[in-house]
């Protein structure tokens, strides 16, 4: 009969784990007082080294979504664009409003999103519009006439809207 065999007990490579874990040696580790845990978990898998790098992609995704500033909706047609008025409307640097667009509306409907520092130009037939814009909790109204060939520049503040005469 070999020796060791009929003995009842753990291998010979149990009892080499054992005393590894004894020693203080796990999986070639030496484990220690500021280690005295098993070894973290390596992460795997398609987004093992970008825990904060998707969440962050998502975040700034929607955040420039509702950035963009331009046109948002359809302007008022234009019958005749050889007489019909040119409008430029503008936002200057200011620091009330600095972190805001300022949301253009055109009789009632929404028009421009309009943010620091950006101009729109475009035509408007002769006639009466409402000239409605939002800033936060900041609101403008001004009833504009506009007359055939002639150019206005509207001015959009937090404070309210100003105007230079036309052209």
């Amino acid at each position: 009969m070999p020796a060791g065999a009929g003995m009842i007990g753990p291998g010979v490579a149990t009892v080499a784990r054992r005393r590894a874990r004894i020693q203080g040696f796990i999986n070639g580790v030496r484990m220690t007082r500021t280690f005295a845990r098993w070894p973290a978990r390596v992460p795997t898998g398609p987004f093992a080294r970008a825990r904060l790098g998707a969440p962050l992609a998502a975040l700034l995704a929607v955040l420039l979504t509702g950035c963009a500033g331009g046109l948002i909706g359809p302007l008022p047609r234009v019958s005749n664009p050889a007489t019909a008025a040119t409008v430029t409307v503008f936002r200057d640097f200011s620091l009330p409003g600095f972190f805001a667009p300022i949301t253009l509306r055109i009789d009632d409907r929404k028009t421009f999103r309009v943010w620091i520092n950006q101009a729109f130009d475009f035509q408007l037939d002769r006639g009466e519009y409402l000239f409605y814009f939002t800033i936060g909790f900041n609101e403008c109204r001004r009833v504009v006439y506009i007359q055939p060939g002639r150019t206005y520049r509207f001015r959009l503040r937090p404070n309210c809207i100003s105007f230079e005469p036309p052209i």
